[in-house]
């Protein structure tokens, strides 16, 4: 069907229900190039419970839901909430222009409205540049002049008009207004008028045939909210439109054969698949340019100090055990160790905090660079294939679940908005007058591990837990995989044909 409406001439807007997507690789492939051309809205049911209608078998998907909304995202498909929604976005689509950026002014004779507009567009990501108040007795020519100032503003995207015409006034000389304007308009109108919802008869421009609603004509809104809630889902798509996805992952910067000869001699090894060991996984990441920092595993003191012997000294001493990692409430690392004293002060004063070094995972390694922890992690899931997700490192993160999650192959474009549209992105970007760190080092890294995975769909799951971005580049200090043989091929890899005569058989 999406391939239909690309190709549809009279198709300008799609809008579509999803209960399930049989092959999310596919469909994101196709509505990616869809979007470029005609935009798509969709609800799509069952997303917190993963639910299907009765007598529906899919297969179950173990990427978060997160995942899903962020394929949507990165194919330029308008998701809402709603089947109401929907029409509110497709209907603003089908008669306005798209917006040049999320810069909106708001123009009406109602003060409360007004400010309920500005306060629906501070919360939906969209920047009031300009707020005109006409006060209650204003006219079609008070609205008229300051529509076209608002529209003639250069720093202006679009414009949100509210009217609620005094008692005993039709408003239809507003509304002509209204109609006049947004058909000579290059930027969007949508308005709050009379509390109609759709196209007001007062409010349409014709089209040829004279009988509907055409280009031009003004969307109206029961309620500011939901007008403005419609305008900011078109700026995201607006927004996406115009931003090129950059260059794509170049195959020759990495060793992809050595990379799946090093998987194949661990399978061949372990049948049943295995948890890579370091050395390993070291390696592997060296096949596509990632540098996993070493860590030598100690037991005593005095294996403790000769790790730090053989790695020169200005080292750390910490606990890597999955209860002990990055717990705020305990000082569960020894920085900056330069000599045998100071490395037997550290392991007296960890193990009497911690208890037990080998039950709590203590490791020796160099002393990093400053920087904010963030993880890098990805999955072969199986309904998907490869996900990876980006976040700043902790368990109140986790805990919170702020993280950013995209489908592989990754662009330039994809990589930059998973760093940033994480809520604790302000720690990278000089939050409380920090240093910022070296962002374009931290895409990279997101769009090396998203190479790996895409192209050795043998990785289970690849973390890099621990990337400390400073200023001057992003040391990755801890990694850990699991690799397994690979049961069934991608779904889209190869090319379905349907039987050109009677008696042909479907290629598996």
């Amino acid at each position: 069907l999406l391939q239909y409406w690309e190709e549809d001439e009279s198709t300008e807007v799609v809008m579509m229900y999803l209960e399930s997507i049989g092959n999310p690789r596919k469909f994101s492939r196709i509505a990616r190039r869809v979007s470029l051309r005609k935009p798509i809205v969709a609800v799509r049911s069952g997303r917190t419970t993963q639910g299907v209608p009765m007598g529906h078998a899919v297969r179950k998907i173990a990427a978060p839901p997160q995942a899903v909304d962020a394929m949507f995202r990165q194919a330029g498909v308008i998701q809402v909430d709603a089947l109401e929604e929907m029409f509110d976005v497709a209907q603003l689509l089908a008669h306005q222009p798209l917006p040049r950026g999320r810069r909106v002014a708001i123009v009406g004779n109602s003060d409360a409205l007004g400010l309920l507009a500005a306060d629906a567009a501070a919360a939906v990501g969209l920047v009031v540049n300009k707020s005109v108040a006409l006060g209650a007795e204003a006219g079609a020519d008070d609205f008229e002049d300051a529509l076209d100032a608002a529209i003639d503003d250069p720093d202006v995207d679009s414009v949100v008009a509210v009217y609620i015409p005094p008692l005993n006034v039709s408003g239809e000389e507003v509304a002509n207004v209204l109609a006049a304007i947004g058909e000579q308009s290059d930027k969007p109108l949508v308005s709050t008028f009379l509390g109609v919802e759709g196209v007001p008869e007062l409010l349409r421009v014709p089209d040829v045939a004279g009988s509907t609603a055409g280009r031009g004509s003004v969307p109206s809104y029961p309620a500011v909210e939901a007008a403005v809630r419609a305008l900011a889902h078109v700026v995201e798509y607006a927004v996406w439109l115009r931003t090129p996805d950059g260059v794509p992952p170049d195959p020759d910067a990495v060793d992809q054969i050595g990379a799946r000869n090093l998987l194949n001699e661990l399978l061949a090894e372990h049948p049943d698949g295995l948890e890579v060991p370091t050395p390993a996984l070291r390696e592997l990441l060296a096949t596509y340019g990632i540098d996993l920092w070493t860590a030598h595993p100690v037991h005593t003191l005095d294996e403790a100090t000769a790790a730090a012997d053989e790695l020169g000294w200005d080292v750390v001493l910490k606990a890597t055990a999955e209860h002990l990692r990055e717990r705020p409430d305990l000082s569960h690392v020894w920085r900056n160790i330069d000599d045998r004293r100071e490395m037997a002060d550290a392991w007296q004063s960890l193990t009497t905090l911690i208890g037990d070094p080998v039950e709590s995972g203590f490791v020796v390694q160099k002393t990093s660079p400053v920087g904010v922890p963030v993880a890098v992690r990805s999955i072969e899931d199986p309904l998907f294939g490869p996900v990876v997700s980006f976040g700043i490192s902790g368990p109140i993160i986790e805990l919170l679940g702020d993280k950013a999650y995209r489908i592989p192959p990754l662009g330039e474009r994809d990589a930059a908005a998973m760093v940033r549209e994480v809520k604790s992105s302000p720690m990278l970007f000089g939050y409380r007058g920090s240093e910022v760190v070296d962002i374009g080092e931290v895409e990279w890294l997101i769009r090396r591990v998203a190479q790996l995975q895409n192209d050795h769909p043998q990785i289970s799951s690849l973390e890099l837990p621990l990337v400390l971005a400073g200023p001057h580049g992003a040391s990755v200090l801890t990694g850990h995989a699991r690799i397994d043989p690979v049961a069934d091929a991608r779904s889209d890899w190869f090319v379905r044909r349907l039987p050109s005569a009677p008696g042909d058989t479907i290629p598996s």
